[in-house]
């Protein structure tokens, strides 16, 4: 796993690694309240209160392909003066 935080017009934060990956059809609606991966026995929950947080805070937060395999998971927040 690799973490990195890049500050400019807003702050992002980077969580990279080397697993599976996710489809791309899956990519938005793995956020939603509930949804857990194939052989997953989470509840659900820790990607939609990821979501809902960052977006109460004004910011984004979405999945891009980590290559040569696995996901990146990146938190974008802006920055307040």
């Amino acid at each position: 796993m690799e973490v990195s935080v890049d500050v400019g017009k807003a702050v992002q934060v980077r969580v990279a690694d080397n697993g599976p990956g996710i489809p791309d059809d899956r990519k938005e609606e793995i956020f939603d309240e509930g949804e857990t991966g194939v052989d997953s026995d989470s509840t659900g929950l820790g990607l939609f209160l990821v979501h809902t947080l960052v977006e109460r805070y004004e910011g984004t937060v979405w999945i891009e392909d980590n290559e040569p395999e696995g996901r990146v998971f990146v938190v974008e927040l802006p920055k307040h003066d």
